[in-house]
């Protein structure tokens, strides 16, 4: 194996390594000996492609970003309809919270505080603008109820996002494409039109293609509409106040793999998109 092919190989293996330990220690417990366990690479070796651990970390959250532009990029194929992408894009980025150690544990050392804040970039309001972005060209399309406020919407999508990534921490099931159907499914209601709700797949693209019928409904024709039962967990966007009774409106503004990287670090399995239905979809159906 050439030289510097070699030393991508070992870089590559150091940074899943390092992933697997973060994802399930965090930072501050995490140390050096912890990384070069598993892969049987020397400390010296491993300070010649990294001089600490906060440069370790660093490499893993480039990774993880780089990882989140592939996700957005891979959603934009799938549909040329605002919501229809923010679907698809919350079921491409569970799926690779629940299969990818490193962009999992990058999204973890964000929001870790024995990190430096310096090197914690906060995704928070870049996920907010982006949401808002694609609620404002669905109302330009008339895909939204008139009445929503797009920034008030779009920082309660967020908040659930993070929600859910927090959630699956500690149960990987949050990140089923069940769950996450689920949650559209409560949430689109109240957003969209029933016309444009008709035309929206609150399924993973790849369910559609190959006739898995969405959570709720006993057939893959079946449309989804406002007086079909959903989840109970309700989240109701932000709405423009409705004119009083002196008709004056109310005033709100509009790789090289490690062996327990890629497919889940040890004592947190991965949940697959295909994950069956278990403890907290069940909760949903009120089983």
């Amino acid at each position: 194996m050439p030289r510097q092919e070699r030393a991508q190989r070992t870089r590559q293996l150091l940074i899943e390594a390092a992933s697997a330990s973060f994802d399930q220690a965090g930072f501050a417990m995490t140390g050096l000996n912890d990384v070069i366990r598993p892969t049987g690479i020397s400390k010296g070796a491993l300070y010649f492609h990294f001089g600490s651990k906060e440069q370790l970390a660093e490499a893993v959250m480039a990774e993880s970003r780089a990882g989140l532009r592939e996700a957005i990029r891979s959603a934009r194929h799938s549909s040329d309809c605002p919501l229809q992408y923010l679907i698809d894009l919350s079921h491409g980025l569970a799926r690779r919270l629940a299969e990818d150690v490193v962009f999992r544990a990058g999204l973890r050392l964000t929001d870790d505080g024995a990190l430096a804040e310096k090197l914690r970039p906060n995704p928070h309001p870049g996920w907010a603008l982006m949401i808002r972005r694609l609620l404002d060209r669905a109302a330009a399309r008339q895909g939204l109820r008139p009445e929503i406020l797009t920034d008030e919407s779009a920082a309660l999508l967020a908040a659930a996002g993070a929600g859910v990534e927090a959630l699956a921490r500690r149960d990987p099931d949050w990140l089923s494409s069940r769950v996450i159907s689920l949650l559209w499914q409560a949430v689109l209601p109240a957003l969209t039109t029933p016309e444009g709700l008709a035309r929206l797949r609150t399924t993973p693209v790849e369910h559609e293609r190959a006739g898995v019928p969405a959570p709720g409904r006993p057939h893959p024709t079946d449309e989804l509409r406002p007086d079909r039962p959903v989840a109970t967990l309700a989240a109701t966007p932000a709405t423009r106040g409705v004119p009083g009774p002196d008709d004056t409106p109310s005033t709100p503004k509009g790789r090289p793999r490690v062996e327990a990287g890629r497919s889940g670090a040890p004592g947190h399995p991965a949940a697959s998109a295909d994950t069956p239905d278990r403890s907290i979809s069940s909760r949903y159906q009120g089983t």
